[in-house]
C-alpha cells in the first residue's frame, strides 16, 4: 500500500479534543455534532448488554479509571466492618443489606476514615445502576492492610482488564424506512433488551400524629403497610395508603382487620411507586421514639424493625468511636465523613432524653414516622427513547419492528438499527459512514480469515489454538499476512506494536483470540491515512458487503431493494431522553390566586398517573403555538387552564352531558370571553392602580404596493 501524500499532517491527538478523543474519525463531523457528542457522553445510561467497541481511539480505558467506583482511598487497616442490616438479626432479620460501613485508619496519618459500600449508584432522581463487586472486596476484613486505589466496587460497564464499555455495537442500515426521517430511527424488537437499563424511584411517606398506615401487604395476622426489602410492589403499583385517624368517628370500623386491607380510594391517602415490576432495594426510616402513633401498637410492628435494626447500626458506629477515643485521646483524628457520620448517630441516639430537639425537613417537622423507600425497576427501551451514535447522530425510537422483518443483506448479516441515510449530510457527520464501513470490512475479513484457518467463527479460544497448532506453517503464515496487511491498510501503528516487539503473543495466540472475539481496530483521531484513501485501499481486496437487502415492510410482504444496502457496526449509547412519562391526564392545579399552582411530590405520587401536568406552556411553545396554529387555538389552550370560570363551565359540562366524549362546544365564548384567566387579570390589576390600562386592537396587514406587513 503507498500512503496518501499529505500537505499537512494530522494532529488531531486524543489528548487535546476530552470527551470527543473518544471519536476516532473526530475530522469527518462538523464541529456542531461533536459539541453535541461531548454533551451525550454526559446523558448517556448504563445499559446492560455493553459490548466493547470495535474501534478503539485508546481513550476509553482512560475513561475508564473515572467511573463512581468506592476504592480504597489510602493505603490503610481495617478497624471494623458494620452493616447496617445484618443478616443475624434473629426474627427481626431484613433480607437484604443495602449499605456497609468500613472503619479503615490511614497508615501513614493514622487518620480515622470510613468507606460507605452500598448496593447501587445513583447520582440523579431516577437513573443509576448496580455496582458489580470487584475483586478488592474479598480483601476485607478486620486487620487486613489494604492498598491504596483497591477497588472494592465499580460500575458493570468496567471489564476485569479495565476495558470501558459503555454503549454497543449495533448492526445499522442506512436506507429509507417510513419510521426514518430525521430524528426518527427503527429498532429490532431482539435488540432492545440490550439497551436495556435500571431506574432508581425514590418516595417518601409521613404518617402517625393524625394519620395510619394501612395494611397493605400483610394480613389478618401480620400488619405490614409496605414490602419489605427485596419484595416486588403491588400490580396496581400502590406502595402505602394513609388513613385520616378521628377519635371521634368510626375508630372501630375504619381499624378493623378488614377496613385496614383496603383503599378507600376517594379519602384515604394513597402513594405510588412508578408501576409494578419494581422492587424495593433500601428502606431508611426516621423515628423519634418519644413521638406517640395514633394507631394502635400492633400496627407499627414492620416499621419499628426497621427502626431497632437503625439504632443498632449507630450504636455500633458509637461503640466503634468511642472505644477509638479512649485508646488515643486526643490524638484522635478522624475525616469530616467520619465526624458527620458520628454526629448523625448520636442525634439518633438522644432521641428520648431529657432535652427535646424537634427534627426539621426542610424546615418542616417530621412526623412520628418518616420512611425513604428506594424502588429498582428494569427498563427496557420502547417507542419515544432516544439513542445516538458517537456522531452526533441521534434519534428517536419510532418503530419497533420484529427482529425478522429487519433488513437482511446476502450475506445473511440482519441490521438492528434502521437509521435515516439523508441525515448524514443534513448534520454533515459522514464520520459514522466510515464507522460503518470499518466494521463491516472487519467482520467480512474475519470471517474470510477464519476459512482460511478452516475454523468456525467464533470458536472458543482454546479450542482455536488447538486448531491452530496443527495447521501447516504455509497455510498459518497466508493467513496471518492478510489479517496483518488489513492492520497495515487501517491503522499502520498497529503494525509498529507487531514489528516493535509490543505484542509478544505468538501467532497461534494472537489468531486464536482474534477466532473468537472477531477483529478489532486501534483508531485514534490522528491516525494517519486518509479514510478517503483507506477505503479506496480496502476495496480492492477487503471489500465488505454491499447488496440489496429485504425486509419486511408496512405492508406485511417481503421486498428486495432496488438499490445496495450495506449493514455495518455502528456503536451506540441511550441517552436518558426517556419517552415513558405521561405529561399529564387532567388540568392544572391552581393557588389561592386561581394560577397554576407547583407541582409537588404529593401530587406526583398520589394516583397512578401524573393528573397535573410538568410545567406550563412558556414562551417559546406560545410563540410555536401561534405560528403553527394561530391566535384564537393559543387563546382557548391558555384561557382553558388559567381561567377559573372557564375551567368550572369545561368540567359542568363534561359531567352533565349525555355524551361526554362528542360535546360539539366545550366553552361558549359569548358567555365566557377571551381574557378572563387569572394571570392576565392580575397584570390588569397591577396596571390598574399604577394608573393605566391595556386595550387590544386588531392587527390589520399593511400594503404598500411593494410589500405586505
Amino acid at each position: 500500500m503507498t500512503t496518501a501524500k499529505q500537505s499537512e499532517p494530522n494532529e488531531l491527538s486524543a489528548k487535546w479534543l476530552g470527551a470527543c478523543g473518544l471519536n476516532p474519525l473526530h475530522a469527518h463531523d462538523s464541529s456542531a455534532r461533536l459539541q453535541m457528542l461531548s454533551q451525550h457522553l454526559g446523558q448517556m445510561l448504563v445499559i446492560k448488554g455493553s459490548t466493547a467497541r470495535r474501534l478503539q481511539t485508546g481513550m476509553e480505558r482512560q475513561f475508564g479509571k473515572y467511573t463512581y467506583k468506592v476504592a480504597m482511598p489510602c493505603d490503610g487497616l481495617i478497624l471494623s466492618i458494620i452493616e447496617r442490616y445484618p443478616a443475624s438479626m434473629g426474627a427481626e432479620t431484613i433480607a437484604s443489606n443495602p449499605q456497609t460501613i468500613v472503619v479503615y485508619e490511614d497508615v501513614m496519618t493514622k487518620q480515622i476514615g470510613i468507606i460507605n459500600l452500598t448496593e447501587y449508584c445513583s447520582n440523579h432522581q431516577y437513573f443509576g445502576f448496580r455496582y458489580k463487586a470487584a475483586p478488592g472486596i474479598n480483601l476485607l476484613r478486620v486487620g487486613a492492610h489494604i492498598p491504596k486505589d483497591t477497588v472494592f466496587l465499580d460500575s458493570p460497564s468496567i471489564t476485569e482488564e479495565g476495558d470501558y464499555h459503555y454503549g454497543v455495537q449495533a448492526n445499522v442500515a442506512f436506507m429509507s424506512h417510513p419510521a426514518c426521517s430525521e430524528d426518527g430511527i427503527a429498532v429490532s424488537d431482539a435488540f432492545l433488551p440490550k439497551l436495556g437499563f435500571k431506574t432508581f424511584e425514590p418516595r417518601v411517606v409521613e404518617w402517625g400524629k393524625k394519620s395510619f398506615a394501612l395494611n397493605l401487604y400483610g394480613d389478618e395476622n401480620n400488619y405490614k403497610p409496605f414490602p419489605d426489602i427485596g419484595e416486588e410492589i403491588r400490580g396496581d403499583g400502590l406502595l402505602m395508603a394513609l388513613r385520616d385517624y378521628d377519635p371521634n368517628e368510626l375508630v372501630i370500623v375504619e381499624q378493623s382487620v378488614n377496613a385496614t386491607q383496603k383503599v378507600d380510594f376517594t379519602f384515604d391517602h394513597t402513594f405510588y411507586a412508578n408501576g409494578p415490576g419494581g422492587r424495593v432495594i433500601d428502606i431508611r426510616i426516621n423515628h423519634d421514639i418519644a413521638d406517640q402513633n395514633c394507631a394502635e401498637t400492633h400496627m407499627d410492628g414492620q416499621p419499628q424493625k426497621y427502626d431497632n435494626a437503625r439504632r443498632r447500626f449507630y450504636k455500633r458506629i458509637l461503640d466503634e468511636y468511642f472505644s477509638l477515643k479512649k485508646k488515643r485521646g486526643d490524638a484522635l483524628e478522624i475525616t469530616p465523613e467520619f465526624h458527620q457520620l458520628i454526629m448523625f448517630a448520636q442525634s439518633v441516639m438522644t432521641e428520648g432524653g431529657k432535652q427535646r430537639v424537634t427534627k426539621l425537613y426542610r424546615k418542616a417537622p417530621l412526623d412520628v414516622y418518616r420512611v425513604e423507600f428506594v424502588i429498582e425497576y428494569d427498563i427496557i427501551p420502547s417507542i419515544g427513547f432516544k439513542a445516538t451514535d458517537l456522531h452526533g447522530g441521534k434519534g428517536v425510537i419510532c418503530k419497533i419492528v420484529k427482529a425478522e422483518h429487519m433488513p437482511v443483506d446476502e450475506a445473511g448479516n440482519r441490521a438492528d438499527i434502521i437509521m435515516d441515510p439523508n441525515s448524514t449530510i443534513n448534520r454533515a457527520n459522514p464520520g459514522r459512514l466510515y464507522e460503518q464501513y470499518y466494521n463491516a470490512s472487519a467482520r467480512d475479513t474475519h470471517k474470510r480469515l477464519c476459512a482460511m484457518l478452516g475454523i468456525a467463527p467464533h470458536t472458543k479460544e482454546v479450542p482455536a489454538y488447538n486448531q491452530l497448532m496443527k495447521l501447516p506453517a504455509d497455510q498459518l503464515q497466508s493467513a496471518w499476512n492478510y489479517l496483518f496487511e488489513f492492520y497495515r491498510i487501517i491503522s499502520p501503528k498497529m503494525c509498529e506494536w507487531f514489528e516493535t516487539g509490543q505484542i509478544t503473543a505468538t501467532q497461534q495466540e494472537y489468531l486464536s483470540e482474534i477466532v473468537e472475539k472477531g477483529i478489532g481496530l486501534y483508531l485514534p483521531p490522528d491516525n494517519q491515512p486518509l479514510s478517503q484513501e483507506i477505503v479506496l485501499e480496502l476495496e480492492k481486496r477487503y471489500k465488505p458487503t454491499f447488496g440489496p437487502v429485504s425486509y419486511v415492510g408496512n405492508s406485511g410482504n417481503r421486498v428486495t431493494t432496488t438499490k445496495p444496502v450495506r449493514i455495518g457496526g455502528v456503536y451506540m449509547i441511550l441517552l436518558e431522553k426517556t419517552g415513558d412519562d405521561w405529561s399529564a391526564v387532567s388540568s392544572g392545579k391552581l393557588q389561592l390566586f386561581g394560577v397554576l399552582s407547583q407541582l409537588t411530590k404529593g401530587d406526583k405520587f398520589a394516583r397512578p398517573a401524573r393528573y397535573q401536568a410538568v410545567r406550563v406552556a412558556g414562551e417559546a411553545e406560545v410563540r410555536i403555538f401561534l405560528s403553527n396554529c394561530g391566535m384564537f387555538f393559543t387563546a382557548e389552550v391558555m384561557d382553558r387552564n388559567n381561567n377559573p370560570a372557564t375551567h368550572k363551565e369545561m368540567v359542568k359540562r363534561i359531567l352533565s352531558a349525555p355524551h361526554p366524549g362528542n360535546i360539539d362546544s366545550l366553552v361558549d365564548r359569548t358567555v365566557i370571553p377571551y381574557g378572563g384567566s387569572k394571570s392576565l387579570q392580575l397584570l390588569r390589576h397591577m396596571c390598574q392602580v399604577s394608573g393605566f390600562d391595556f386595550e387590544y386592537e386588531e392587527h390589520k396587514p399593511h400594503y404598500d404596493g411593494k410589500n405586505q406587513s
